[in-house]
């Protein structure tokens, strides 16, 4: 996307908008890599179960605020009464053979004011550094933005999981500020930055994640340009002559 058509995209994103935004469902969003479909209890509940729950469960669950499980059951009817939930939408993110690798959540919506929050990800260790992984995120995003009409989109984390803030500044969310001791999580009080996108910085982040993803972007499976380097692009002019 040209720099004429992200300022212009992003001076019709600040146009008052009419009406409230729809309350989120979980609906099929397709990608290149994958696609999002809402998560489903009794497909989908085992197999990230295991993926899940392996030699790397301490790393997978450490700052996520429930879990990990005792037992398949035990995880089972928690994922069932999250898809259950109306005020929470879930989407599996599907590798190329159609089977869950992780889920994203839009919950928290205030449709009035037309803001979601981003959260409760889970991202199993085979979806975690992968092109999918991003592509997810990019998908929900552009669910959240083109599809849905939301204004601001909101990220949360505990203030320890550093994965979480680095994939936020990384998506191009920014950093507002952080709610000392805003939940009690595992038994204990935490920490919970705050990050947000509006929707007139979406369309130069949308550009960048379009850049990234694009199978160009990508030689023998590693990225030829990370997405800071698309943001900020190499200066190559000359040096100004010493007077």
């Amino acid at each position: 996307m040209r720099a004429g058509k992200i300022e212009q995209a992003a001076a019709n994103a600040e146009a008052t908008p009419s009406g409230d935004a729809p309350v989120p469902v979980a609906v099929l969003v397709e990608g290149r890599c994958g696609r999002l479909r809402p998560l489903e209890a009794g497909r989908d509940a085992a197999r990230l179960y295991r993926l899940s729950h392996d030699e790397h469960t301490e790393a997978t669950w450490i700052d996520m605020k429930v879990g990990p499980f005792a037992t398949e059951q035990a995880f089972a009817e928690h994922v069932a009464a999250l898809v259950a939930d109306p005020k929470r939408a879930f989407f599996a993110v599907d590798g190329p053979d159609g089977e869950a690798l992780g889920w994203l959540c839009l919950m928290e919506a205030r449709p009035v004011h037309h803001v979601v929050e981003l959260g409760y990800v889970l991202y199993t260790p085979p979806l975690q550094r992968t092109r999918l992984a991003t592509e997810a995120l990019y998908l929900i995003l552009r669910h959240v933005f083109d599809d849905l009409g939301y204004r601001r989109l909101e990220w949360t984390c505990t203030s320890t999981n550093q994965r979480s803030r680095a994939a936020a500044v990384r998506l191009g969310f920014v950093y507002e500020g952080t709610h000392r001791q805003g939940l009690f999580l595992k038994g204990k009080p935490c920490d919970i930055p705050m990050y947000s996108m509006l929707s007139r910085e979406w369309p130069a982040n949308r550009a960048a994640l379009e850049a990234w993803l694009d199978p160009a972007n990508f030689r023998e499976g590693l990225q030829v340009r990370s997405l800071a380097e698309i943001r900020s692009p190499p200066d190559f002019t000359d040096p100004p002559l010493p007077i």
